[in-house]
C-alpha cells in the first residue's frame, strides 16, 4: 500500500522533522526534557504551538489548521521516530480534539486559544480503576446543587496530568455521561512516572464545584470520534518508533563483530530482521488504511490499525533489545526508551485486545 504526500503534507512532515532535529537531536536532549517538572520542556511545547503542529488537530474554524487523519499520521510517525517527549497526542490530538468538537465559544476563548499557542496544557481525565478498558464505565458523579454542579470521583492514568492547567473530566449524572472543563488546581493530583518517563497523574475530585457553563456541550457524543482518531494517530506514532528500532538494529547487526564477522551475516539474524521488516511494512499498511479510510469505515479501520501496530511494534521492540544484547536494556541507548514509549502508546484508550474487540464487533 503506497501513499504519495501532497506538497502541503510534505511541508508538515518537514516542520515535524525540524522540531525533532532542533529540540530532541540526541539522547542527552531527550533526558534533559524528561527531567523537567512537567516531564517535557515547556519552551518546546510553545514551539509546537507556534509552528501550528498543535493546531493541526483542531479545525480551521476554531483557529487550527484542520488537518486530516493522514496529516496527523505523518507528523505522528516523525514524532514516534524521534521519541518526542512533548504530549502532542494527549494534549493536542485528544484534548484539543475534544475542545474543538464540543467546546463552546467561551471555553475556546479561555482555553483552546491558549492551547493552540502552546501556552497551556489540557488533559483528558477519563480512565477509572474499576473500568479496565471499558470506556463507557464512568463512576465519577456530577450532582446538581442549585446553580452549581458538584463532581466527585477519582481518575487514574491522566496522561500529561502533571503539567495540565485544565482537565476534561468525564462524569455521570441522571441523564448519562458528560464532559466538564475543570481547573486542575481545583483537584487533588498525585503525579507519577510512566514506563517511558512521561508524567501522569491520579486525580481525585472531592466536591469540586463547576457550573453548567463548564460542560462541553455534546462532549460525550463527540468522544467516540476522538477515540478513533487517537487510535489511528497512536498507531502512526508506534510505526515511527518501530521504524527507529528497526533501523537502529539493522545498523547494529551490520557492525557488531562476533566470530570474526558482523553478526548480520548469520542466517538466523537475517531471518529475524526480515521478519521484523515484514511486520514494519504491515504496520505501515495498516496506518495508511486507517488514514485513508472512508468516514463510515474509519473507526473500525483505526481500531484494527491500533491493534496490529501495538502487537507488531512491541514485537519489533523486543527483537531490537535482544539483538543488541546486554546494551539493549541500558538507558545509554535509545532502543530501550523507544520500546518503553511503545508500551505506553499500546495502552491508548485500552490495549490491543480491547481495540480488536471493537474491530470485531463493528464488522
Amino acid at each position: 500500500m503506497s501513499f504519495d504526500p501532497s506538497e502541503d503534507q510534505a511541508l508538515l512532515k518537514a516542520a515535524a522533522e525540524r522540531f525533532v532535529h532542533d529540540c530532541v537531536p540526541d539522547l542527552d536532549a531527550w533526558r534533559a526534557a524528561r527531567r523537567q517538572p512537567a516531564g517535557f520542556a515547556a519552551d518546546h511545547w510553545r514551539r509546537l504551538g507556534e509552528s501550528g503542529l498543535i493546531g493541526l488537530a483542531v479545525s480551521a474554524g476554531r483557529g487550527g489548521l484542520g488537518g486530516s487523519v493522514a496529516d496527523l499520521a505523518l507528523v505522528a510517525e516523525v514524532f514516534g521516530r524521534g521519541v518526542v517527549p512533548e504530549p502532542w497526542l494527549d494534549g493536542a490530538v485528544i484534548a484539543g480534539g475534544l475542545l474543538d468538537a464540543a467546546g463552546h465559544a467561551a471555553q475556546q476563548a479561555a482555553v483552546l486559544e491558549r492551547l493552540l499557542a502552546g501556552e497551556t496544557v489540557v488533559a483528558l481525565a477519563h480512565v477509572e480503576r474499576a473500568a479496565r478498558f471499558d470506556l463507557g464505565q464512568v463512576d465519577t458523579r456530577a450532582t446538581i446543587q442549585g446553580d452549581r454542579v458538584i463532581l466527585d470521583g477519582r481518575k487514574t492514568a491522566v496522561l500529561a496530568g502533571a503539567a495540565a492547567e485544565w482537565l476534561i473530566v468525564s462524569a455521570r449524572d441522571d441523564a448519562g455521561i458528560a464532559l466538564w472543563l475543570v481547573p486542575a488546581a481545583a483537584t487533588d493530583r498525585r503525579v507519577y512516572a510512566l514506563a517511558d518517563g512521561s508524567l501522569a497523574a491520579e486525580v481525585a475530585l472531592h466536591g469540586v464545584a463547576v457550573t453548567p457553563a463548564d460542560r462541553l456541550a455534546g462532549g460525550w457524543e463527540a468522544f467516540p470520534g476522538v477515540v478513533a482518531r487517537a487510535r489511528a494517530v497512536a498507531a502512526a506514532e508506534m510505526l515511527g518508533a518501530a521504524a527507529l528500532l528497526f533501523d537502529t538494529t539493522l545498523a547494529y547487526v551490520k557492525t557488531r563483530q562476533q566470530f570474526g564477522q558482523p553478526i548480520g551475516r548469520f542466517q538466523v539474524i537475517q531471518h529475524r530482521m526480515t521478519d521484523a521488516y515484514m511486520a514494519l511494512e504491515a504496520m505501515r499498511s495498516q496506518v495508511l488504511r486507517a488514514a485513508l479510510a472512508a468516514p463510515a469505515d474509519f473507526a473500525r479501520a483505526a481500531a484494527g490499525a491500533f491493534a496490529y501496530c501495538a502487537d507488531a511494534g512491541l514485537a519489533i521492540g523486543r527483537e531490537a533489545v535482544q539483538l543488541h544484547g546486554g546494551m539493549g536494556v541500558t538507558d545509554e541507548l535509545i532502543v530501550g526508551h523507544a520500546l518503553k514509549r511503545l508500551h505506553v502508546l499500546a495502552l491508548t484508550f485500552g490495549d490491543a485486545t480491547a481495540a480488536l474487540d471493537y474491530w470485531r464487533e463493528a464488522a
